[in-house]
């Protein structure tokens, strides 16, 4: 698989001059020895790929972080990944990654690896964006969980790594899928949006970047016409907030 840069976001402004850059951390990544051993295989491709390994190392050069994060790798009973601020941690479930594996086996034949990791990539930085929330103590004014899936996904499309932004749209369509066999225990109240609306939100910021490039998003059921015709303002929208945000925090 190639690992494509992770070029930062170009900064367009301070959102606050009171702002310390100051250098103080890194991201720090673990793989703990899965104690089912029916992850081995999930966790010696993590380490055999080094995708995360690169990842992690291009992100500590394009950031200053106020202390350590550290990204662990990890068993945890449930079928998960996110962001402790206590411990100040990103946990990534090996469930999680085990349930990409089993959803790209029915839907690709041959070797799924590299979709395994892409959906991993685009889980990265959804809960990344829950630790930048945290530690920078950047103004969030909106639900949290749609404004990391928008974080997550402007960087994928800036960097140039569309595969990680289309298996994330992948991942949450199947979800739907299931959801829909569920409507009526749905939890309307969670904090997170239904996985259709993600599957919508995400498609419009990339159909945004790019109308031209991602035409074939545009039909009744994946992106509505009603929708695309915003899609480009959606996208600059997230892409220029993103950059005022980070604008402090880019080495």
């Amino acid at each position: 698989m190639t690992v494509l840069g992770c070029a930062m976001l170009e900064p367009i402004a301070s959102y606050s001059q009171s702002v310390t850059n100051q250098d103080r951390g890194d991201l720090v990544l673990y793989y703990e020895s899965p104690e089912d051993e029916s992850f081995n295989k999930i966790y010696n491709i993590l380490q055999e790929t080094a995708f995360f390994d690169v990842l992690v190392t291009e992100l500590n050069s394009t950031y200053s972080f106020p202390r350590n994060i550290d990204i662990v790798f990890v068993d945890c009973g449930e079928e998960n990944a996110f962001y402790d601020p206590e411990t100040v941690e990103v946990y990534m479930c090996y469930e999680l990654i085990q349930k990409y594996a089993d959803i790209f086996a029915e839907e690709y034949q041959g070797d799924y690896s590299d979709e395994v990791i892409l959906a991993g990539h685009f889980t990265f930085l959804h809960e990344l964006g829950h630790a930048l929330v945290d530690q920078y103590q950047l103004p969030i004014i909106v639900r949290e969980e749609d404004v990391v899936d928008s974080f997550a996904t402007i960087l994928l499309l800036q960097t140039g790594e569309e595969d990680s932004v289309i298996a994330g749209i992948e991942q949450f369509d199947i979800d739907a899928e299931e959801e829909d066999e569920e409507l009526s225990e749905l939890p309307f109240w969670g904090e997170h949006s239904l996985s259709i609306q993600r599957v919508y939100n995400i498609a419009c910021l990339a159909y945004g970047s790019d109308p031209n490039g991602y035409a074939d998003f545009v039909d009744d059921d994946f992106l509505p016409e009603e929708r695309a015709e915003g899609c480009p303002e959606e996208y600059e929208q997230a892409r220029d907030g993103w950059q005022t945000l980070l604008a402090d925090f880019i080495k």
